[in-house]
């Protein structure tokens, strides 16, 4: 089938990424697209040396290149818009792209900085008929799926604890949503997607957030506890101030244990203890290798694909779990402004990221 598809947004993930030579690839939209056998034929991105690069790595005649998406969906009758430019342009480009019935909008994370906007987001797309994906590219892996598979088999007994974290550098650029917000917003939104993803769903967060070296701002580092519906007690960090970059789940059971992060992932059962007669240790296993290995950006775009062409209506990570990752992280900043525990679900209108971080 014919897909007209665009890249809105030709930067790091766009496509930049796929010449890193230690990235396992693909690692972008574009190669998981190409990947997957879509070919995007129209391009946008107010830099023109960007738009460029990107043009000649795909092969996009100069006609069907853009420096404003407004044009772009004015000449293009698109069925496949994949927007990964600034967090801040987020709402604004998917709303006309649902108003003018794009019928996959792929967005990357996080969809917007306030639940507000992402709920308004919801709604134009609901009203509109448009399938809405937000990357959260680790719902698409092979091992993690693996892992939920492990979980919710049950052979590991009950879902116990999770103990999750995004460890990174302080916030280094003026704190706004054009910058990706802090390290909660800008890359927490993937391990709290994923700890939604093993435990269901969230509805209470105490948290406290910190900066180092500022009185206003996006946080440098925040510590959560929370709680699923499921009873599943969650410990969450991000940020910290770091030298490097982890992002670690150890999800403790009741007859085992899962520990999976970047490149690496382990699992635990109980084995008679060689050090305390009647007791069991923790002994490590051979984690089971996944029957299908396909990367998650090759996995998302043949669910595009498979939805396009009306083989399924079923998206790994929907328009509304980005909605609800969000909102956790929001939950999580209005705890540490106001000094207390918020219960989920969260009204859209009662969160102010500017009135939080003075910004």
């Amino acid at each position: 089938m014919k897909i007209n598809s665009a890249l809105i947004g030709c930067g790091r993930i766009g496509f930049l990424l796929e010449s890193d030579p230690l990235r396992n690839k693909p690692c972008t939209h574009y190669g998981g697209a190409l990947s997957a056998g879509i070919k995007f034929n129209y391009a946008c991105d107010i830099n023109s040396d960007r738009l460029k690069a990107f043009s000649q790595k795909a092969t996009i005649k100069p006609q069907f290149l853009f420096s404003d998406y407004k044009d772009l969906l004015k000449h293009a009758d698109l069925d496949l818009a994949v927007i990964s430019a600034n967090t801040s342009e987020h709402y604004k480009i998917i709303k006309l792209c649902a108003e003018n019935k794009v019928k996959v909008i792929v967005s990357e994370k996080p969809l917007t900085a306030e639940i507000r906007t992402a709920d308004e987001i919801l709604n134009i797309c609901s009203k509109n008929s448009v399938n809405l994906i937000t990357n959260h590219e680790r719902r698409y892996d092979p091992y993690y799926r693996t892992a939920k598979q492990l979980i919710d088999s049950g052979k590991l007994g009950k879902l116990i604890s999770i103990r999750g974290s995004m460890m990174t550098s302080s916030h280094r650029e003026s704190s706004t949503a054009e910058n990706g917000g802090g390290p909660f917003l800008h890359d927490g939104t993937h391990l709290v997607d994923m700890i939604r993803f093993f435990s269901g769903e969230i509805c209470y967060v105490s948290s406290e957030f910190k900066r180092y070296s500022r009185t206003k701002g996006f946080e440098d580092y925040i510590a959560c506890h929370m709680k699923s519906d499921t009873g599943v007690e969650i410990f969450a960090e991000a940020g910290g101030n770091c030298s490097y970059f982890a992002f670690e789940l150890d999800m403790v059971l009741s007859k085992g244990r899962i520990i999976i992060g970047n490149g690496y992932r382990r699992i635990f059962i109980p084995k008679e203890s060689s050090y305390y007669t009647g007791f069991y240790d923790l002994s490590e296993e051979m984690f089971p290798t996944p029957k299908d290995k396909r990367n998650s950006f090759t996995n998302l775009y043949r669910e595009v694909k498979s939805v396009l062409s009306n083989k399924t209506n079923k998206i790994t990570s929907s328009g509304l779990d980005g909605y609800k990752a969000l909102e956790v992280i929001n939950a999580a900043y209005l705890s540490s402004y106001k000094q207390k525990p918020v219960y989920l679900p969260l009204s859209p209108d009662k969160i102010n990221i500017r009135r939080i971080f003075d910004i």
